[in-house]
Parts: structure tokens; C-alpha cells; sequence
């Protein structure tokens, strides 16, 4: 074994250079008990590795500093502690800026002393209270998956094989819902003076934990904080060639549920009924068991291209043939074990 190893997990950028002479120099100390003249040095990072939670923002260094016999108990201490007080002091900056864990141990044919520092626990509750406000507060960004449904696919079956689209989707066709969207369960929806009437459609929202980028479809549902209610509101339209946000980005055109069912309430989001209820009366029922993409494999795929944060929203998938609402008509979906959302619609005001 070298005589001074350092492994670093790969999200740390390290000038292991730098971070050697730093332990070799306070190792070394004035030269008369550890001289380590000549000494082997090792540094390798580590790209697969699991910390904690797993989350990507975890690091570690850990250092092996190997020594001869001869020495006393009280010598190998002084030696310890005034080698991990150079390597904390070295390596601040990245532990203010990340959760990281530094170790070292001293080793001798019989003996080891091993010095141990991190700061994963204070990082993981300001991640848990971070993600507590964004759960709180209004999401940054609520995306949605259109045509992830099957009958939706089938109601444009032929015309997918046609100009401008010669073929079906084979990657998420998704839209976005801004902020001026967002609306609340129990608020009156203004619908604009040029709008007759609108498709309410009744969608399961995935509330995300924490930053999703990359995310396999194994590991997909571990960054599921939950599910919400939402109301995908938008101008009936045709054509999904182009951009909808005439239609679908008007004010309040996105009524976000109260409610947050977690996760682990939630025993499979890909066989979840939804009810729309218009006025009262059964308008639709659906099921989330017809997604063509299900919910985990959505996530992964989008995952793929963009990243989510805590608080963020996919829906994952409008059903076809939405209920269409005038104003005065008021809606109320429901969907077990997650909540209710209503909003009654009215018309603008001169």
C-alpha cells in the first residue's frame, strides 16, 4: 500500500496534487519523527459510490497515511491530529459548499487511528427543510405530458401517419404551465372575453423531492415527494404541431389541488381512478392505468433532457375527450387516496 492514499468521490473537483502536499507537509512536521522522505503517494477518485441518501450532491475524501513502527501512542496522536486539522482546514471550501465527509486513518502493521469529520446530517435537514418551503410554495415549473394516454393515440389514429406529423410520437410531445397559470382548489376561474368555452381535463400531478436529472426508471418514484390534483385548462384545439399557449398558458388556466398525498400513501399512481364531475353529474371517468408511458418511465424519459427541483410538477397525461365547461359551470375532480380539486368558471369583467 502507498504510503499516503487519498480516495475523493468523483462530484468533487480536487487538485489531488495540492491536496497530497498538504498531508505529506503536515505529516512530514519538522522532519525528526515521520520523514516519509521519498514516500509513495496515491490519489484515485471514485465514481461509484452511495453516500447516506444517495443523493448527488454527496462527497467523501478519505486518506490512509502509513507509517513505520517505533513510534508511541502519544507521537501517532500528535501525528493524527495535526494531519486531519491540515486536511479539514484544505478541504473548507468544498465542505461549505457541499455535504461532504472527510476520514483518515493511520496505519501501522498492528495499530490503526482513524479521524472522522462530516457534515451530512446538517445538510440532510437543511434538504429536508428546503424541500419542506418548496413543497409549501407555488411549484417553479409544472410541465405535462400530452397523447400519454391510449385513447388519445387511437382518437388520432391515421392522422399521426399524415403531414405535418408522418408519424407517431416516440419521445414525450409535453407542454408547460407558467406561473400566471397556477390557481388554487376553490378559486372562480376567469374565463378570457375571446374564450366561449374551455376543456377541463382532470390530471394527476407528480410532485417531485428533490433535483431529478437523469433519473432511471428504477430509482424514478424515490424523487416523488407525492401527488397533487391538477386541472390541465385549455382552449379546445386541434393541432399539437405547434406550441398550444394561446391555449393553454391563459390566466389561471392551471388549478393546483391543496392537498399533497405522499408518496407512500400512494400504492401504485399507475392504477389510480379519476372523476370529473360537471355541475354535479359523472362527466368522465379515466384511469391512470392507460398511460402509455406510466408514471415512473415518464419520469425517467423527461428526466433525461430536463431537470426538476423540489416542488416541481409533472402531469402525466391529459385523457382524451376532456369535458368541455362554459362560465357559471363549475367542475370537481376527484381521485382516491390523493384529493379533490374545484373551481367554478365566470366570465371576464369590463
Amino acid at each position: 500500500m502507498p504510503h499516503i492514499w487519498i480516495e475523493y468521490s468523483g462530484n468533487l473537483k480536487l487538485d489531488t496534487r495540492a491536496l497530497m502536499r498538504t498531508v505529506q507537509d503536515a505529516a512530514v512536521g519538522d522532519g525528526t519523527l515521520f520523514p516519509l522522505a521519498g514516500a509513495r503517494t496515491r490519489a484515485l477518485r471514485v465514481d461509484d459510490y452511495l453516500i447516506v441518501d444517495g443523493h448527488p450532491d454527496n462527497a467523501f475524501v478519505h486518506v490512509v497515511l502509513r507509517i513505520g513502527h517505533g513510534r508511541s501512542d502519544a507521537q501517532k496522536a500528535a501525528l493524527g491530529e495535526r494531519v486531519f486539522q491540515a486536511l479539514t482546514a484544505a478541504l473548507a471550501p468544498h465542505m461549505d459548499a457541499n455535504p461532504l465527509g472527510i476520514s483518515m486513518q493511520i496505519e501501522e502493521a498492528d495499530a490503526v487511528l482513524n479521524y472522522k469529520v462530516n457534515n451530512y446530517r446538517d445538510y440532510l435537514a437543511a434538504r429536508a427543510a428546503d424541500a419542506a418551503a418548496a413543497l409549501a410554495a407555488p411549484p417553479r415549473t409544472v410541465v405535462g405530458a400530452a397523447l400519454n394516454t391510449r385513447q388519445s393515440l387511437e382518437a388520432l389514429d391515421g392522422a399521426m401517419d399524415a403531414p405535418p406529423y408522418n408519424a407517431p410520437p416516440k419521445a414525450p410531445v409535453l407542454f408547460i404551465k407558467p406561473a400566471n397559470t397556477y390557481a388554487q382548489d376553490g378559486d372562480v376561474i376567469t374565463l378570457p372575453a375571446d374564450v366561449d368555452e374551455v376543456e377541463v381535463a382532470a390530471c394527476l400531478g407528480v410532485v417531485f423531492s428533490r433535483r431529478a436529472t437523469r433519473v432511471g426508471e428504477a430509482d424514478a418514484l424515490a424523487y416523488v415527494a407525492g401527488y397533487r390534483v391538477v386541472a390541465d385548462i385549455s382552449v379546445p384545439h386541434a393541432s399539437y404541431f405547434r406550441p398550444a399557449l394561446k391555449q393553454k398558458c391563459r390566466d389561471g388556466f392551471c388549478p393546483i389541488g391543496r392537498e399533497l398525498a405522499p408518496a407512500a400513501s400512494v400504492a401504485d399512481p399507475d392504477a389510480l381512478e379519476i372523476e370529473i364531475h360537471v355541475d354535479g353529474a359523472l362527466a368522465q371517468r379515466v384511469s391512470t392505468a392507460d398511460l402509455v408511458r406510466p408514471v415512473a418511465q415518464l419520469i425517467a424519459h423527461v428526466t433525461q433532457f430536463m431537470s426538476f427541483d423540489a416542488g416541481d410538477i409533472l402531469l402525466v397525461g391529459a385523457p382524451h375527450n376532456a369535458p368541455r365547461l362554459r362560465t357559471g359551470q363549475r367542475y370537481d375532480i376527484r381521485i382516491p387516496q390523493v384529493g379533490t380539486l374545484s373551481n367554478r368558471l365566470a366570465a371576464a369583467t369590463a
